[in-house]
């Protein structure tokens, strides 16, 4: 085969050919990637801007955002919880590499008050973002800033403080930012308490590194949004009567807890509501799980003869039994195969034929369990139903248990028998105080809230105003036969007394609940207290011997505080008659200048 000769235009041509395919590879290899960038970047930033905006705000924590919650005031408006402004410290090593570690920590170290050798090795750790120093108040903030040192932040932040400690602490709760949980009011009113848009500062990337945002520096941000303030029905002055009676009271009897609560019944606002034991919620986590729990609300207990006011109130209203009803106490009874008997049935024998007021004076249970059986079990299970039994109260604090009470249809006679004198039931205390309140104001159930202005609040009708005028009348003359230490000199007080054993597993153990609940003055009741104590140590533990001193020394303390009673100051002929607890006074710098230092069968009784 000839040999092909290729002359000089060939050579060029097929070079030049090879040339341009090389040359568009390069070129396809160079710009088509830029080209494929430059279309991202349009993306991105023109055409799904909105879209990878949320996307990257979706991987930020904003834990660290400047945000001011609403206050916590009490009725009168004095400070439960706030807000206050501190400020934290973070480095940030790449722009103070040419200053170096030492010479900033020597700068620092006398207003942060540490040591210059820990700031520098704090300086020197291998982090993007190092912090220096936590909580730091204005002032000493701002002697920082002045220096102008390189690669130093100091964000602002708000913090909740409680500047009355421990006092309500179970009514207001705690705020954990960093784990994003609330309770008590804090939780219940959160929308209302984070109503204002927080102003943006430092943020957390998903691996928990802090991204310090260019655009917002929050120490020089001084208009920072103040969300709405809540206002609770609670006072503080009534609120630390009651606390301190009740650890007074603990105090004296050993007691595991204990629980006073008052109310105002004719509007279902409470005054204040002590729960025992209890924490700071300024230093919530050093609390434990059993101080954190408001078991005044979240616990049930068997209500024993307290109960006893509204088996009273139930007989007189289904008609079973009216005001001078005479009962046959035999001071002991078999009921299927369970024997009840009166707590002082092995001292006093068989009372015989009694009425009404000796039934509540010496705490009956004989008496008590006739007038329930003489009920039909339905019509008494609806009645129980009205007065609040087996369904949670609503009010705002979260947590509340709706309590046992099994339907009428299920009772046997022994559960009948033993509703009557405060067995066979379960309930909260706050049922209990909500329940004996609707007797106190006329015969209404009234939802109890602790804030004011609670547009929640319900009423019913749950027995009328001749039942439940009798009842009044019935607690409190049996109260004044007996000279009873719940007896307040210039009050008329009506009430009951309660002990109860604490349930344990297959029946009742031989710790006791001892309670209390009364309201006055019982010819116009304005305000209504319920103690209840678990567990005391000491002997002859009684609702009359434990509970009942508690309530006195509060009664006491707020009746003429609240204008209750022959000792407070009476308003002029013809003026208006003050509500109880719309007394406004200024609070004192110490709380502890209001008031002067205080000096296995079921046992129900006095």
């Amino acid at each position: 085969m000839a040999r092909k000769n290729y002359t000089t235009d060939d050579v060029h041509r097929l070079v030049s050919k090879r040339f341009r395919r090389f040359y568009a590879v390069l070129v396809a290899v160079i710009f088509i990637p830029l080209l494929l960038v430059i279309f991202k970047l349009a993306d991105i930033q023109v055409v799904n801007a909105e879209y990878y905006q949320q996307k990257a705000s979706q991987t930020r924590n904003q834990s660290l955002t400047v945000f001011r919650r609403g206050r916590i005031l009490d009725r009168n408006g004095h400070i439960m919880a706030q807000d206050v402004t501190l400020y934290d410290v973070y480095a940030h090593p790449r722009y103070y590499y040419d200053t170096g570690a030492g010479e900033l920590a020597k700068a620092m170290a006398p207003i942060l008050n540490q040591p210059e050798a820990q700031l520098v090795a704090k300086l020197q750790q291998p982090y993007d973002t190092i912090r220096l120093a936590s909580n730091l108040d204005k002032k000493t903030a701002k002697l920082l800033r002045d220096k102008h040192l390189p690669g130093i932040d100091i964000p602002r932040k708000m913090v909740r403080r409680y500047p009355q400690g421990t006092l309500a602490a179970h009514i207001l709760g705690y705020v954990n930012d960093d784990a994003k949980i609330a309770t008590g009011i804090e939780q219940a009113a959160v929308n209302q308490l984070k109503s204002a848009p927080p102003v943006q500062g430092l943020e957390r990337s998903p691996d928990g590194s802090l991204i310090h945002v260019d655009k917002v520096d929050t120490a020089l941000v001084t208009d920072i949004p103040q969300a709405d303030d809540v206002q609770l029905s609670i006072d503080s002055r009534v609120q630390f009567i009651a606390e301190r009676a009740l650890e007074s009271g603990l105090e004296r009897t050993k007691a595991q807890g204990g629980m006073a609560l008052v109310m105002d019944p004719t509007n279902g606002e409470i005054l204040a509501f002590a729960v025992k034991p209890d924490f700071n919620p300024n230093q919530f986590r050093k609390a434990s799980a059993t101080d954190l729990k408001n078991w005044a609300i979240t616990d049930v207990y068997p209500p024993g003869s307290t109960f006893k006011i509204l088996t009273v109130a139930s007989g007189l209203e289904t008609g079973v039994i009216n005001r001078q009803s005479i009962l046959h106490d035999s001071g002991r009874m078999v009921i299927q195969n369970q024997a009840i008997e009166n707590y002082d049935y092995k001292s006093h024998g068989a009372p015989g034929n009694i009425d009404l007021i000796y039934l509540l004076q010496h705490s009956s249970n004989i008496g008590s369990l006739l007038i329930s059986l003489r009920m039909d079990p339905i019509e008494h299970y609806e009645l129980l139903k009205k007065m609040g039994f087996g369904s949670r109260t609503q009010i705002e604090i979260p947590g509340e248990s709706a309590g046992i009470l099994h339907h009428g249809s299920k009772w046997d006679e022994s559960t009948h028998a033993s509703i009557g004198f405060g067995y066979g039931i379960a309930a909260t205390p706050l049922q209990m105080a909500s329940a004996v309140a609707s007797i106190a104001n006329g015969g209404v159930w009234v939802t109890p809230h602790v804030m004011k202005n609670n547009a929640n609040v319900k009423r019913h009708r749950v027995i009328t105003d001749q039942t439940a005028r009798t009842v009044t009348e019935l607690l409190s003359t049996s109260i004044g036969k007996t000279h009873s230490v719940v007896n307040v000199p210039g009050l008329n007080v009506a009430g009951k007394t309660g002990t109860s054993r604490k349930p344990v597993s297959g029946g009742y153990g031989n710790d006791l609940y001892t309670s209390f609940v009364g309201y006055f003055p019982a010819n116009d009741p304005r305000v209504l207290v319920m103690v209840v104590v678990d567990s005391p140590r000491i002997g002859n533990a009684w609702g009359s011997t434990v509970a009942g001193p508690i309530f006195k020394e509060i009664a006491t303390n707020i009746a003429g505080y609240l204008g209750v009673g022959s000792t407070a100051t009476q308003p002029a002929e013809g003026s208006a008659k003050p509500a109880a607890a719309s007394v406004a006074a200024p609070m004192p710098e110490s709380l502890s200048e209001l008031v002067p230092k205080p000096a296995a069968k079921p046992r129900n009784g006095a």
